[in-house]
């Protein structure tokens, strides 16, 4: 309330606004009496209970364009911890969108004043105030140039040297000399305003301008004329400024005037042509970062179709190497002041995809990328065709604003259109809950009631424990998934991670899941490759991965369906799938599986019951192993299939001992100082050069050698693999196969081509996830001596490396 804030000071300098107003940006405090900036040390630490208004705090600035705060948004709350991160991004939003606002409303409220003064003075002080600004020459009372400044210089592309010796008219008017002079002798002689347009040809590029040349009499207190001022103005560049600013005034309109951001693109894509441009195209990144074309404009409805089924034959993709993709990716515009015919081969899929380009007959283009608080969105591309046009810098400039603006109002839609369904989700989940809650407690209730009458007979009363039993065990089901999920919300959800073989893990959630199979005539179908290798993981949680598939596709399985589980080694990763013959999932539907809440059919007639959490856990779960889950269908009633991949160990330790509980959350087989090793003495001091891409692995093997005294570097491709190779000279080298870019394959055989004083013949081990008997072939003909699957145990990653290292002594010997 209002009376709250009565005695409150509130000026720039106090501790709490002030470091909004000092440009820290957003601050964001759960308890101001316990944050340091505004504890003790604060005049309000130890107000009395009611005098400080506020316990949360959210303060966001609101800066201008040019980078000056110019306000802010400030919010509390007598409550501590209101405010989180999605609340402070939605007012980072609002205040983004109000320092655009106030901008323009000042930009407004100049030129509204500059056009009332203009309208109450008379002619010579609107002159006057319009010109002097663009003063470039000024001359004497008798009408002889006496001086030209800087701005003359970049006007008419002349130096100063070009100038020197010429005469007045030859300068200021070489082309229609005679009109020009008649009509500034008459200025002269009359003391009237001197103004007339004329066609000028600049020095610096020779192409001819339409100007508008004006000089205005300065006058002493007798009226005698002391001195001319004459200005030059590009005829083409003022009506094009002027056009520039109406039209963001309607761009502006256009943005703010629905929340719909799909449909307020398409309608800033027909204003821009043929305003801006004879095309206008919309790209938006989908949540799968593909590109999604939103909107085409043109004069011509036959050519929008015609875009629309470029569009389909050839879709833009991420990787595109011009246009579009490149903007997303490198957040940068894009000119193209002339289209060549190679700029078009470039682009061009095939030749059918080059036809259809040159039938478009592209001239000129731009690309801007959409942008907001640092994320790109998408992009807006301009493009000049039959009209002739072509762009420049300036064009540039300009489309970089409108895409700030309509970035800006992308962002704010779709924050608001967010909020809207996580508040629809909230209140289908808890109708849900309720439901899902209510049903097995009415048969629960019920049988108890019917037992405690002691009139069933012994064949209704088991049956009516076994009832209230399954549904004890489907209420503590739904409670554990809750529980779960509010974990991962947290981020309090903790893995006992060890060495893991996934066969056990899958056969034990499949007999969990047999009965219910077996009840409704559905075929399990198991294939298991024995020879997969363990993974770092949560047995516990990981059986809760596959029991929460296999429990889905039994669900939405009909009778006397299939279900087949799949396990098999591929490469670096164990893939899991899961498939079913069942009712399968709506192409539509496709991208929300995973979330939270969400179901396929929320409606009060759905056959199948569930809080819509299953599939949620297990992908939060899968992540928290390094793994990922997709999910492919093919449509309704085609069926399903979820594949989970997880990275296989680097290294495997066998279980000696028991860990202590304080290395329960390691992933590292050798954490907590457990692991013990039999050093060979050649490995003390032996200069080893490890190459792998992963992180984690890099770190675990450097760990393991360097207990063993060798000495270590690790790099994480090729190139520096090369580099390090010519600077340190290492002695073994230790290579990962899979690597972005260039792989192993390609680095021994640059190795192997360097002379033997450059390291050509340095030992070299291949330790990889390929582990076919062809892989193995492939890596010694390529260049390595030894090649070593992964997962490899510690003592024997040593003993590889000892080996190398013995071989190098023996040729250093021989």
């Amino acid at each position: 309330p209002r009376e709250a804030f009565a005695h409150f000071p509130m000026p720039r300098a106090t501790d709490l606004f002030g470091p909004t107003f000092r440009g820290e940006g957003t601050i964001r405090i759960d308890d101001v009496k316990l944050d340091p900036r505004y504890g003790k040390n604060s005049p309000y630490y130890g107000m009395p209970e009611g005098h400080l208004p506020v316990t949360s705090y959210l303060a966001v600035p609101v800066v201008s364009r040019s980078g000056l705060v110019i306000g802010g948004l400030f919010f509390g709350h007598e409550k501590a911890g209101v405010f989180n991160e999605r609340s402070a991004r939605i007012v980072e939003g609002l205040a983004a969108q109000a320092a655009v606002a106030m901008d323009n409303a000042r930009l407004f409220d100049t030129a509204k004043t500059e056009r009332a003064k203009a309208e109450a003075s008379e002619r010579y002080y609107r002159f006057l105030a319009e010109t002097i600004p663009q003063i470039v020459w000024t001359a004497q009372p008798d009408g002889s140039v006496d001086y030209y400044n800087e701005r003359w210089y970049e006007y008419t592309g002349l130096t100063l040297d070009q100038t020197q010796g010429w005469g007045w008219d030859a300068v200021l008017h070489p082309n229609d000399v005679q009109p020009c002079l008649d009509r500034w002798k008459q200025s002269v002689e009359t003391g009237e305003i001197y103004e007339i347009e004329y066609r000028f040809r600049r020095a610096s590029d020779g192409q001819y301008r339409w100007h508008l040349g004006r000089a205005l009499p300065l006058r002493d207190g007798d009226g005698k004329i002391v001195k001319w001022f004459g200005t030059g103005t590009d005829i083409d560049d003022h009506k094009r400024s002027e056009e520039a600013q109406r039209f963001l005034a309607e761009a502006s309109a256009v943005l703010v005037a629905s929340l719909d951001y799909e449909a307020t693109l398409a309608a800033l894509a027909r204003l821009i042509v043929p305003t801006l441009a004879d095309w206008c195209t919309i790209d938006m990144i989908t949540d799968e970062r593909t590109i999604r074309r939103l909107a085409v404009a043109h004069q011509d409805p036959a050519k929008v179709e015609l875009a629309w089924e470029l569009e389909r034959l050839y879709p833009q993709q991420m990787g595109d190497t011009e246009g579009v993709a490149k903007v997303i990716r490198t957040m940068r515009p894009e000119l193209y002041p002339n289209v060549p015919e190679e700029l078009l081969a470039l682009i061009a899929r095939d030749a059918g995809h080059l036809k259809i380009l040159r039938e478009l007959g592209l001239r000129s283009a731009l690309v801007v990328p959409l942008i907001a608080h640092n994320r790109v969105l998408g992009a807006i591309s301009l493009i000049g065709a039959e009209s002739g046009r072509r762009f420049t810098s300036a064009d540039l400039d300009f489309a970089e604003d409108l895409a700030h603006r309509a970035a800006l109002a992308v962002d704010n839609a779709r924050l608001y259109r967010d909020a809207q369904e996580v508040n629809r989700l909230k209140d289908e989940f808890l109708a849900t809950l309720s439901h899902e809650l209510r049903t097995p407690l009415t048969a629960v209730l019920g049988w108890t009631r019917l037992l405690g009458t002691n009139q069933l007979d012994e064949a209704t009363s088991r049956r009516a424990l076994e009832t209230i039993e399954r549904n004890a065990h489907a209420q503590v089901q739904l409670i554990d998934d809750i529980l779960d999920v509010s974990r991962i919300i947290r981020g309090k959800l903790r893995l006992n991670v060890r060495p893991c073989e996934l066969t056990p893990v899958i056969e034990a959630a499949v007999d969990s899941v047999r009965p219910a199979a077996e009840a409704k005539g559905i075929r399990l179908h198991v294939v298991l490759d024995p020879r997969a290798g363990p993974v770092s993981g949560d047995p516990d949680r990981l059986q809760q991965v596959v029991w929460n598939l296999l429990t889905n596709a039994v669900k939405f399985t009909p009778k006397d369906g299939r279900v087949q589980v799949l396990l098999r080694r591929v490469n670096s990763h164990l893939e899991l799938t899961v498939s079913d013959t069942g009712q399968g999932i709506e192409e539509k539907f496709l991208p929300f599986v995973f979330d939270r809440f969400r179901q396929a059919d929320p409606s009060t007639t759905r056959v199948h019951g569930g809080l819509g959490l299953g599939l949620a856990i297990v992908r939060h779960l899968v992540e928290l192993h390094g793994g990922t889950v997709t999910v492919e269908s093919r449509g309704k009633g085609e069926g399903t299939t979820f594949k989970v991949a997880l990275p296989l160990m680097i290294m495997y330790q066998p279980e000696s001992a028991p860990a202590s509980a304080d290395d329960a959350d390691s992933t590292h087989p050798t954490a907590g100082g457990h692991l013990t090793l039999a050093c060979p003495p050649e490995l003390e001091g032996l200069r080893v050069l490890l190459v792998e891409d992963e992180p984690d692995a890099r770190e675990l093997l450097v760990a393991v050698l360097t207990q063993c005294r060798a000495d270590v570097r690790a790099v994480s491709n090729v190139a520096d693999a090369l580099s390090e190779l010519e600077a340190w000279q290492p002695e073994v080298l230790i290579s990962d196969i899979e690597m972005p870019g260039e792989d192993g394959y390609s680095l021994i055989r640059k190795i192997r081509n360097l002379p033997p004083a450059r390291g050509g013949k340095i030992p070299a081990a291949a330790l990889t996830a390929y582990a076919r008997a062809e892989d193995r072939m492939r890596a010694l003909l390529s260049g390595f001596q030894l090649h070593v699957p992964k997962p490899v145990e510690p003592a024997e990653l040593v003993a590889v490396v000892a080996s190398l290292a013995g071989r190098a002594t023996e040729k250093e010997r021989g």
